[in-house]
């Protein structure tokens, strides 16, 4: 599609389940008509019906199961798909829509104004040049309700999702059966830390060592699980700021996020991961069983991103611009 194709664009199909959002962006102008649909469930037989000239896909589905075949369906209409979020984030490479270009909602935008952003080349050429830092590596720490919390995110997670590392304060003895309730429920594999385990793709694990923090060593690239002795961190061993105090040096690699949880553990480091220039989340009060950690994190400008605990493994997986070009890229596509 040309760029004077995309101008004259009629229909639009919007699939996004923030219901403001959404209809928001349906308040369009001009001759575009706009289609809303809340769930990828819903926007597959309207686009079957309607064919639009164009779909819009929120990030918010980029771990849903459903996304691959819906957009085996817009290829086939030849509807031209894209992108959007309110932070513009992109997918991760190996999930699915990875090609898309991916724009940022700004306050008042309808979805003519993001098919006029789309007609800008420097949208494509920004994406082609590699502005965006997928995460080679994420980490999570919870607390009190933290098992539910975690078994959420991991689910959203496909098979090959990147390295990740979670500390969750529990009981001794409670763990192997946690994490092999994770690894029979979750299409990563579970497996408790070991110490000098290289962290591989499609793999997810879990401090298991009540004598022991779980934090990260090596460089990016060849990194591995180092089970470190000495004493508790905020009352709690293994601690959730010894890991994300390790993984500093790996700047903007690095996506964590800090879920329901009492006290302060964790804030300091998703502080010190921020600062380095990674992408923090905390979840937020409504989702959480006890707002204690993630309200340090947030209340201290830790948290690049507050969320629900439904939206947080999405927004773990999805590319973010990198540090040195932020500027270039918000130029681009807002």
């Amino acid at each position: 599609m040309k760029r004077n194709d995309l101008q004259n664009v009629q229909t639009v199909l919007v699939a996004d389940p923030v219901a403001n959002r959404r209809r928001k962006l349906a308040q369009t102008k001009g001759p575009v008509r706009a289609i809303e649909a809340a769930s990828l469930l819903e926007a597959y037989p309207i686009a079957e019906e309607m064919v639009p000239a164009m779909i819009a896909i929120s990030t918010d589905f980029l771990a849903e199961p459903e996304l691959e075949g819906f957009l085996r369906l817009a290829k086939m209409l030849e509807s031209r798909a894209f992108l959007f979020g309110t932070d513009g984030r992109g997918p991760a490479t190996g999930l699915v829509g990875a090609n898309l270009p991916c724009l940022a909602v700004r306050s008042g935008d309808t979805i003519h104004d993001l098919i006029v952003r789309m007609a800008d080349p420097r949208l494509h050429l920004s994406a082609a040049e590699g502005d965006l830092r997928i995460p080679e590596l994420i980490l999570i720490g919870a607390s009190t309700g933290g098992v539910a919390a975690i078994e959420t995110v991991l689910k959203s997670f496909p098979a090959d999702c990147p390295p990740t590392l979670v500390v969750q304060h529990i009981r001794d003895g409670f763990v192997p059966g946690l994490v092999r309730r994770l690894d029979n429920a979750c299409r990563p594999h579970v497996v408790a830390a070991v110490d000098g385990a290289r962290l591989t793709r499609g793999t997810v694990y879990f401090a298991a060592e009540p004598t022991h923090h779980l934090t990260v060593a090596g460089r990016p690239g060849a990194l591995r699980c180092a089970l470190v002795a000495a004493p508790p961190c905020h009352g709690h061993r293994p601690a959730v700021d010894p890991l994300f105090d390790s993984a500093v040096a790996c700047g903007d690699r690095v996506a964590a996020a800090l879920l329901t949880g009492m006290g302060t553990d964790g804030a300091l480091g998703l502080g010190s991961l921020h600062q380095a220039g990674a992408h923090t989340i905390a979840q937020d009060r409504d989702s959480s069983v006890v707002w204690g950690m993630p309200r340090a994190a947030i209340e201290s400008g830790a948290a690049g991103d507050v969320l629900p605990i439904d939206r947080i493994g999405g927004a773990l997986l999805a590319a973010r611009p990198r540090r040195t070009a932020d500027l270039h890229l918000r130029r681009v596509v807002q």
